[in-house]
């Protein structure tokens, strides 16, 4: 079990600007290895910017961001790809999964790219603990969008990542399936210790994270349950 002492994640008078526009005003978060946390607000609002920030997938115009104890604002470009690949699984709100490849192909492609020693055991260890071994053989369109969800959290987790970030994965969902949806990630972060981050501006996901972060006007705020 992992123990909410240390942290995977932290910034530090983070800022984003397009165009001379402050997207995100001095940020400052910081999140536990083994914690799961919400960041919620209305759309528009700079959740989207920050995961992807926090994901790698985006530079801030200023500030320091820590992930791991690692200052990733002084890392190159290889670095920053290696840590994407083997430290940080990002969902994303309509999952993009490959359309030609099954749900199978899918999960064990990041594996492939990565050289996993243990591919296929870890492919039948994703598949059973998401509860997809019925429809590893079909391809993305002719399964559920609560499906499709679950076959993106194992794609992310394929590489043992530290890191689980998710924006607003539920979005499209309907209330059953987005139950579902976040009981995954429960469970990636029960079984696998994922450290998971979701963004989301549905009110019902609330119930899910007792620890919750509110952007507003580039804002952060926090809360604690």
């Amino acid at each position: 079990m992992v123990t909410l002492t240390e942290t995977m994640i932290r910034t530090e008078g983070l800022w984003k600007e397009y165009d001379g526009k402050p997207i995100l005003r001095d940020i400052n978060i910081e999140i536990a290895k083994g914690s799961m946390v919400l960041i919620e607000g209305r759309s528009g609002t700079g959740k989207t910017t920050l995961l992807n920030i926090l994901g790698c997938m985006d530079t801030s115009t200023r500030g320091h961001l820590w992930i791991d104890g690692k200052e990733v604002t002084k890392m190159g470009h290889k670095r920053l790809s290696k840590l994407r690949l083997h430290n940080i699984g990002f969902i994303f709100q309509e999952h993009n999964l490959i359309g030609n490849l099954t749900v199978e192909e899918n999960i064990i492609l990041p594996m492939k790219i990565a050289k996993h020693q243990k591919g296929h055991a870890r492919l039948e260890e994703l598949l059973e603990a998401f509860d997809i071994v019925d429809i590893r053989d079909k391809k993305p369109a002719k399964i559920s969008g609560g499906e499709a969800q679950r076959a993106a959290i194992s794609r992310a987790l394929a590489n043992e990542p530290d890191i689980l970030l998710a924006d607003e994965p539920t979005a499209s969902l309907d209330l059953d399936n987005a139950g579902v949806v976040l009981g995954a990630f429960k469970k990636a972060n029960e079984i696998y210790g994922s450290t998971v981050v979701v963004t989301s501006h549905d009110s019902f996901v609330k119930s899910y994270f007792s620890i919750r972060h509110t952007i507003s006007e580039g804002k952060l705020s926090s809360e604690w349950s």
